[in-house]
């Protein structure tokens, strides 16, 4: 795909003996985490939808087949029974640099694919970086947060900041609301939550602090929504026709995905979008048994 979508070296020299079909897995979990698709798993009609607007679009059968979570949706995509996978960014990430899969295209919603995991603490709290930070009170979303756990330590930890000195009391607060509440009110001294970013990635145009007066203490990103991350073993010519026909859609395909993932559009994933995430990746303390939901509800 040279620079137009992100892959590993040797993306071109794939097999390009075309499929009969596509096969389409979703894991039906419920959402984890809080920052910006649907409220609910997708539904067989939303699936069945969007698998009717593609196919016409490449070429070829599309089909979809739900999955009890990613551990088994990624098994399937081992042996080589589904060609397509909706991942959060973590699991999507972790696949591809096992050399399993590769990420094609990023939804965007709320006009942009991306977001951050933010440390943040109240306007004039004196604390404005992580060398500050000393027996601080910090409010975690959950175990399993990527942006309101996960992706921020890892970072900080690739900084070399030393947690117990760091940190004197940590506490899981489980929404993102609660983690603001509780550093707006007082009972923690920072907080982690996700950030929206502009298109330079840079500057935060929206956050799940709203119009409150924070600090920004620290960030670390971009992270992408989700992913659609396809099959090392789908021709590089299948790869890109659906790369294509999802980044320049119809009506159709656009009214199915807005259904299905709350999607306003898709980018094609470029090395720029990933990199930032894959450099922290080895830092993360996540033991990897429950993974994020792609469908979290805002």
């Amino acid at each position: 795909m040279g620079n137009q979508g992100w892959a590993p070296d040797g993306l071109d020299e794939l097999s390009d003996e075309p499929p009969q079909w596509i096969r389409v897995g979703v894991a039906m979990t419920p959402p984890a985490e809080s920052i910006g698709g649907s409220a609910t798993g997708p539904t067989s009609a939303q699936l069945d939808a969007f698998c009717r607007a593609l196919a016409p679009r490449v070429g070829l059968a599309v089909t979809a087949q739900g999955f009890s979570d990613y551990r088994a949706l990624l098994a399937a995509i081992n042996r080589g029974d589904a060609d397509l996978a909706w991942l959060p960014p973590l699991v999507a990430l972790r696949s591809a640099s096992a050399g399993r899969t590769l990420p094609i295209v990023l939804p965007i919603r709320g006009g942009a694919a991306w977001y951050a995991s933010a440390l943040f603490t109240r306007a004039g709290s004196g604390v404005s970086s992580i060398r500050d930070l000393q027996g601080a009170r910090v409010a975690w979303v959950d175990p399993q947060s990527t942006a309101g756990f996960l992706v921020i330590r890892a970072w900080m930890r690739s900084q070399q900041i030393d947690f117990n000195f760091a940190f004197g009391q940590q506490t899981f607060y489980g929404s993102h609301a609660a983690v603001v509440q509780a550093v707006l009110r007082g009972e923690a001294d920072v907080g982690a939550t996700y950030a929206h970013l502009d298109n330079d990635l840079q500057h935060v145009r929206s956050a799940a602090w709203g119009t409150a007066h924070v600090q920004i203490v620290a960030m670390a990103g971009p992270i992408p929504n989700d992913v659609l991350s396809a099959s090392i073993r789908l021709p590089v010519t299948t790869i890109r026709s659906i790369r294509d026909a999802l980044v320049r859609q119809d009506e159709a395909l656009r009214v199915a995905s807005a259904g299905l993932l709350n999607a306003e559009g898709f980018i094609a994933a470029e090395t720029e979008h990933m990199s930032p995430l894959m450099k922290v990746l080895k830092h993360l303390d996540d033991t990897g048994r429950r993974a994020t939901s792609i469908f979290p509800a805002r």
